[in-house]
């Protein structure tokens, strides 16, 4: 019968090896998307933007399809260069919607970050915005 320090080990291992696995998988996910916007960055023609029309036009969000159905968001303060936040979503064919304190691009997404970016961006949306 195996004692409790041997089990602990095992354990510990197990432990180990799944959260490798996970570090490992979501950074293959996250040189892929990197890699699609690097692609986007490459054709300035395939850009929309759009100026908030709350706020006296204080921000401006571009968008462009990364792939068939990926769309990538970007939203700058309007008139300055700086990304202050990004998203990728799928495409629903809803359109951005602006509120005082929200930019809405997905209203079918239920996941943590919920479809949508706070006005002004959070320090974690400015932080990631920097990130390749």
């Amino acid at each position: 019968m195996p004692d409790f320090h041997s089990m602990c080990r095992r354990g510990s291992r197990i432990l180990r090896w799944t959260l490798l696995i996970v570090i490992l998988l979501l950074g293959i996910k996250y040189c892929f998307e990197a890699r699609a916007r690097v692609r986007a960055d490459d054709n300035p023609d395939g850009w929309w933007s759009s100026v908030s029309d709350v706020q006296d036009g204080a921000y401006t969000a571009r968008r462009a399809f990364v792939s068939n159905d990926t769309i990538l968001l970007r939203l700058y303060r309007t008139g300055d260069p700086t990304l202050l936040a990004e998203r990728c979503y799928q495409k629903h064919g809803v359109e951005i919607l602006w509120t005082e304190h929200e930019l809405i691009y997905d209203t079918a997404d239920d996941s943590y970050l919920g479809g949508g970016i706070q006005l002004p961006p959070t320090r974690l949306d400015r932080f990631l915005a920097r990130l390749p």
